[in-house]
């Protein structure tokens, strides 16, 4: 029959996101991926949270109307089970938006070390006795104050 063995080869979609090689060359299923990323998200977003904590945020973090990759049907329960790696299947928008929301997250983060590394050195270049211009003042607002750290992703790409 024509093309009989497309059906029982794999898409290059799907071996993508349902399984994939980890640094020892093990496979990993896309629950895996999912309770990983869910896991890093939540360790960004709430550090010193407890679980319920964690699972909260990266709830609201996936169902927020500003996340262009919103999951409108998640439940709490569904996050937990990532978080915990209990979930029979990770499908691939989700993992998606697992994907986007930790990127999200991540710049976010660098921001926030990037404002605060331009206030340690603007405090110390005063502390020296540095006059600064007002270009470096304004070079250093700007790291500092200027970044989008509302957490809604508005320019984190």
């Amino acid at each position: 029959m024509n093309g009989s063995d497309l059906s029982e080869s794999s898409s290059e979609r799907s071996e993508l996101f349902s399984e994939r090689r980890c640094q020892g060359g093990r496979i990993m299923s896309s629950v895996a991926i999912a309770q990983g990323l869910t896991r890093d998200i939540a360790g960004i977003i709430a550090p010193n949270g407890n679980w319920k904590d964690q699972i909260s945020a990266v709830y609201e973090g996936l169902t927020n109307k500003e996340f262009s990759h919103r999951l409108k049907d998640l439940t709490w329960n569904r996050v937990k089970s990532w978080f915990y790696g209990e979930a029979r299947r990770a499908d691939y928008h989700e993992v998606l938006a697992l994907q986007e929301l930790r990127a999200i997250q991540e710049a976010r983060r660098a921001k926030l070390k990037l404002a605060a590394t331009a206030n340690i050195l603007a405090a110390h270049l005063a502390a020296e006795g540095a006059p600064l211009d007002g270009h470096q003042m304004r070079a250093l607002g700007r790291l500092a104050g200027a970044l989008d750290l509302s957490g809604t992703g508005g320019d984190a790409r």
